[in-house]
């Protein structure tokens, strides 16, 4: 009688030893392969990527709650538009390159961004980014100088993320325009209107740059032609007052980067960029080299579709 809990005894001792060696064999052989480290998912268990480098300087908030991305085959000769709602976080892109978002994200003209691929300039896009409401109430609430800032920080981020760009600021030695008052002087009259408004446009190869009533006109000035030269413009003109400015020029002659009165303008487009400043501003382009910081282009790929 006594006998049977003695034999079930001594089988259950050596199904517990034989099990604590199981074990044991078990822990040592997923200790061998290597901890996984914490916070992650098991490395074994998939292929891992290496990580995506992002632009220099970009943090992760802001960031668009929505965004699409898609290519647009329609006529590439069409005008491109990027519309952007700063107050709302509201962000759209239609018919734009690669180049053209790297302008607008960056505030910095395309002859200043340097090591991109030749794709960058030729392959069109429609993109949209939209904030969630609580951040759009937020930016709602902000004036627009503090607001345009937040929105360009997450187009960059938009980059960083769906083209995998990384890029970084550094400054390089290169050809400038100095802004200068002509021998004749310089024809701008003081104005007493206030409320400042700058535009520009293009229009059948005639470009026209319109500065309403600026205190620091020549300085808003050399910033527009800028984007018209292809080169840095610097204000050293020295005039200071409040002006209104008007110049129309054709812009086909604005990149030629031939400073004189003899370039040849298309027909009923105006002057050229350097002989219409001389004429109805009294002021000149200069050829110079100064330090000029450029965008360069580490890593950019074709985006990742929706």
């Amino acid at each position: 009688m006594t006998a049977r809990p003695v034999h079930r005894l001594c089988r259950w001792m050596i199904l517990f030893a034989l099990s604590a060696v199981v074990i044991g064999f078990t822990r040592y052989s997923m200790l061998a392969q290597g901890p996984v480290p914490v916070g992650s998912s098991d490395p074994r268990s998939k292929t891992e990527r290496p990580p995506i480098v992002k632009s220099t300087g970009l943090s992760a908030d802001p960031v668009f709650d929505v965004v699409s991305i898609h290519p647009n085959n329609s006529d590439h000769t069409a005008r491109t538009h990027i519309y952007s709602y700063a107050d709302r976080g509201h962000f759209i892109a239609i018919n734009a390159t690669l180049m053209q978002l790297l302008e607008y994200a960056y505030a910095i003209p395309d002859s200043r961004i340097i090591g991109a691929p030749a794709w960058t300039k030729s392959a069109k896009y429609d993109i949209e980014g939209k904030s969630d409401p609580e951040f759009a109430e937020k930016q709602a609430g902000l004036p627009y100088s503090k607001a345009k800032p937040q929105l360009l920080k997450m187009v960059q981020t938009l980059l960083a993320d769906r083209f995998h760009l990384a890029a970084h600021l550094e400054s390089r030695e290169l050809p400038v325009y100095d802004l200068v008052v002509s021998k004749e002087g310089a024809k701008l009259a003081n104005v007493k209107e206030e409320g400042t408004t700058i535009d520009s446009g293009t229009h059948f190869g005639s470009s026209t740059i319109t500065i309403k009533s600026s205190p620091h006109a020549t300085a808003d000035l050399a910033e527009m032609l800028a984007r018209f030269t292809g080169r840095v413009v610097l204000d050293k003109t020295g005039l200071q007052g409040n002006y209104t400015i008007n110049l129309k020029f054709a812009s086909d002659d604005a990149r030629s980067g031939v400073p004189n009165t003899e370039t040849v303008s298309v027909p009923d487009a105006g002057p050229s960029v350097f002989t219409a400043l001389k004429e109805q501003l009294g002021l000149e382009l200069k050829s110079s080299k100064a330090p000029v910081d450029v965008l360069v282009i580490d890593h950019i790929d074709p985006p990742s579709e929706n």
